[in-house]
């Protein structure tokens, strides 16, 4: 009994010491985190202050202790694999494999952001103002609804979210008062991506994002009204101008929020160009917001070395990034501003470049950025 003791004392005492001597000798390897987040860094210990060294330091432990990657991991393998739950609430699981982003998309989808009266109206009013300014420029102002999956995919949300469309939503409201201004041509993406779904997968399933299929179908519409105003730009290019592949990859965004990218894969396509059509163009140099964490992508300019054709400036947000190579092939210079989700109108970059074209491209749930954002 007493040997049995003194083996169960000298346990505890070595898994107590497991982690600090862990910390120095490194026996045992995490693996990389997933977390889209700078981890806390060992505070200095300073006698003179040291009030803020307990919380700090409480910061860092969370962040770095002993195997937390592979705790993390384990922990949403259990939730998806036995509970069929995600392991962050930033997520939810749907149908045959299929991941959501919850909080402003979901939201969004169930109708539980409208606007006000009051916010509408200074919607409307912040709309006008954006059309009044580019009428005084000569630029013809068109805003386009990028639709969120659940708008195209609903079929694919769990059983207690599968409204099917009986729910009105912000995106309702901002296409009835959009489309009462003059002048300002509104192209709602949720109708052409919906009647597409039957010619191929357009949305990642693990992602939040449109694949190039669903980007090239947003093109062909929004293309189609642009040109009604500007034949000069030609048609849509066909699908048979591209060359058209699959790749397997790991899992998208969502699946990297659930701690699982590596337990999920996909196959995606990738189309280009078979002939090019558009090359990248001097950049302005424009100052991107100070702490944008996409800062390359803030300013992208390419053109079609046509020099006649008419000029086009995009308020874009990451959904732009698979759309840019089809409709940046029809305009003489094309800007796309990735202004950090705010939906600016962006005056002083108008005003630098003069567009022919002001293409608004707003996700469905960011209504709200755009109105606190007005004025800008």
């Amino acid at each position: 009994m007493k040997t049995h003791n003194i083996i169960l004392s000298l346990t505890f005492i070595l898994i107590l010491l497991l982690p600090v001597s862990n910390w120095f000798l490194h026996f045992i390897n995490d693996i990389e985190g997933t977390e889209n987040r700078g981890l806390a860094e060992m505070p200095e210990f300073n006698v003179n202050n040291l009030d803020p060294f307990p919380t700090k330091f409480e910061s860092f432990h969370k962040d770095h202790f002993f195997i937390r990657n592979r705790i993390n991991k384990k922990w949403s393998e259990i939730n998806r694999g036995i509970f069929k739950k995600s392991p962050t609430d930033k997520a939810l699981i749907g149908r045959d494999g299929w991941l959501f982003i919850k909080k402003d998309e979901l939201k969004t989808y169930l109708g539980q952001n409208l606007f006000t009266n009051e916010e509408l109206t200074r919607f409307k009013h912040e709309i006008i103002r954006r059309r009044d300014y580019l009428d005084s420029m000569d630029c013809k102002y068109y805003f386009v609804i990028a639709p969120t999956k659940y708008s195209v995919y609903p079929e694919y949300l769990s059983w207690v979210y599968d409204l099917r469309g009986e729910n009105y939503t912000m995106t309702d409201q901002v296409f009835e008062i959009v489309s009462e201004i003059e002048n300002v041509q509104i192209i709602d993406l949720r109708v052409v991506l919906n009647k597409s779904k039957a010619r191929g997968l357009l949305y990642r399933p693990t992602d939040n994002h449109w694949n190039a299929l669903g980007a090239y179908y947003a093109y062909t519409e929004i293309l189609n009204r642009v040109s009604k105003d500007f034949p000069e730009i030609g048609p849509c290019f066909p699908l048979d101008s591209f060359n058209v592949e699959t790749q397997e990859v790991p899992g998208g965004n969502v699946a990297y929020m659930m701690n699982a990218s590596n337990d999920y894969h996909e196959t995606i396509p990738k189309i280009s160009f078979k002939a090019q059509k558009v090359w990248e163009a001097e950049k302005s140099g424009y100052v991107s917001p100070p702490y944008f964490g996409f800062k390359s992508e803030y300013e992208l300019v390419y053109t079609n070395n046509e020099t006649d054709a008419p000029k086009a400036l995009i308020i874009r947000d990451s959904f732009g990034h698979a759309l840019t190579p089809y409709i940046s092939a029809h305009f003489g210079k094309t800007v796309l501003i990735f202004d950090e989700w705010k939906y600016m109108l962006n005056q002083p970059i108008v005003d630098n470049e003069k567009p022919d074209i002001f293409i608004q491209m707003t996700l469905e749930c960011f209504y709200h950025s755009l109105l606190a954002n007005g004025g800008k």
